[in-house]
């Protein structure tokens, strides 16, 4: 008969792995209590954020440790970090170009399906590939719309009283011009307006008077406001008026002063249609992160849900990118829209780590490096100029609120993922917030 054999630990090896598990979780809980008692000196001591909700989680993926977890589960409003869930989506679904438009045709009409593409006609852009076919066509343009798409104008908690302001574009399938009116003026003079088709609406060319821009809420009459603004650009959003197909058409027929008929349910068949690629994905996001441009993040999100759902919804684009995407995240975030506009978004510190990485792991370091902000530039440009490290990041702004979530590569090249997020401050301006901020981060990097 066999003799069973058990094998027997050597009681003085236990103890030492003990000893060693031990002495690593007490190493981290206390370079974890260096860190926060750091935060305290700098970040949670300063006047600035005296009474706000602060939430800061960073990681050392080199080294594969936390460095410091301080209300990192808790939830705030991401503001404009939401773009980094933007980018997200741009990047899985928008492939190396824009898949601007649908195109198909028969011997005597050019049919075109718009596909949410903010830059047609922008002035940001000089390639306009679907302009040039229009000018070019002898054949009649239809523009062919969706029934089945499901979005507002504005995107679920948006302020309305913004409805004038730059950052705060209406959404639709056919974007044209950026959704705005470009003003441009100089020696208290209007020089130009783009599209010119709204010099029709009761604008007086000789009175601008350094003065800001406005426009009444429900129409399109354009006028100055009382306080002064010397500045030689504007932009005021145009509204579409309950039919942003129709005043897109408008607006496309007068500007090149062609005919061009609209159908409002139309489909193009698969059999039968070419995708129209416009600017390339990456150029695009990359100035959407630098100055933080809320309009392309939430047409990005609605270009995504034509992509993937076959119409425009923004709202079940992103239930389903969760679902896809996100279902392991630390914790569950609510996410409502593309920009951050809406204070209906709610995420964590933990959770924008754990996004960073996916995406740096899914796309590619390199390529994410390239889309994001660095220490310097865009929404950052007066700050960390002189930091000690190397910083990738997205700001987030709304009132009371401050985000900042990125990558930091320090002296030693150590790879550090961060997020710190600031709720309910009472700074006058968030530049307070922001150095302090700054100040914290500066001194988390140095020696490392």
């Amino acid at each position: 008969m066999a003799k069973s054999i058990r094998k027997r630990v050597n009681p003085f090896k236990f103890e030492n792995l003990l000893k060693l598990l031990f002495i690593a979780v007490a190493t981290v809980m206390i370079l974890s209590a260096c860190s926060v008692r750091q935060a305290q000196k700098t970040l949670l001591s300063s006047e600035g954020v005296k009474g706000a909700h602060i939430g800061i989680a960073i990681y050392n993926d080199t080294k594969g440790q936390w460095l410091t977890k301080y209300q990192s589960d808790h939830y705030f409003t991401p503001a404009s970090n939401t773009k980094i869930l933007a980018t997200y989506l741009g990047l899985e679904f928008l492939g190396d170009s824009l898949p601007g438009w649908k195109m198909a045709e028969n011997a005597d009409t050019l049919f075109l399906m718009p596909l949410g593409d903010p830059s047609f006609m922008h002035p940001e852009f000089s390639y306009q590939p679907v302009v040039d076919l229009i000018k070019n066509t002898k054949k009649q343009v239809v523009i062919v719309g969706n029934q089945q798409d499901h979005f507002e104008v504005f995107g679920s908690g948006w302020s309305w009283g913004d409805y004038d302001q730059d950052y705060q574009p209406e959404r639709s399938r056919m974007p044209i011009y950026g959704n705005v009116v470009h003003f441009y003026q100089s020696n208290k003079k209007l020089d130009a307006i783009k599209p010119f088709f709204f010099l029709k609406y009761n604008l007086d060319l000789d009175k601008v008077e350094e003065k800001n821009w406005t426009r009444s809420k429900s129409a399109n009459l354009f006028y100055t406001t009382p306080e002064t603004n010397k500045s030689k650009y504007f932009q005021v959003p145009f509204t579409q008026e309950d039919a942003p197909m129709v005043k897109a058409l408008e607006l496309l027929s007068d500007t090149l002063g062609k005919k061009i008929s609209l159908q409002k349910n139309g489909t193009i068949s698969s059999n039968n249609f070419k995708t129209i690629k416009t600017v390339p994905t990456d150029s695009l996001l990359k100035i959407m992160m630098l100055r933080s441009d809320n309009f392309y993040a939430d047409q990005i999100v609605l270009m995504a849900s034509e992509q993937v759902l076959g119409r425009m919804d923004d709202l079940a684009m992103i239930d389903s990118a969760k679902k896809l995407f996100f279902t392991d995240l630390p914790q569950r975030m609510r996410w409502v829209d593309g920009s951050g506009l809406s204070r209906y978004n709610l995420n964590t510190p933990e959770n924008y780590i754990a996004i960073l990485q996916q995406m740096q792991a899914k796309f590619g370091e390199v390529r994410v490096k390239n889309i994001f902000e660095k220490g310097g530039e865009g929404t950052i440009s007066a700050y960390y100029k002189n930091f000690p490290g190397t910083m990738y990041a997205k700001t987030g702004t709304l009132g009371g609120q401050v985000a900042l979530s990125g990558f930091i590569y320090t002296p030693k090249q150590q790879k550090l993922y961060f997020s710190v997020l600031v709720a309910n401050h009472m700074s006058p301006t968030s530049a307070q917030v922001r150095r302090a901020v700054e100040a914290y981060l500066t001194k988390v990097t140095k020696g490392r």
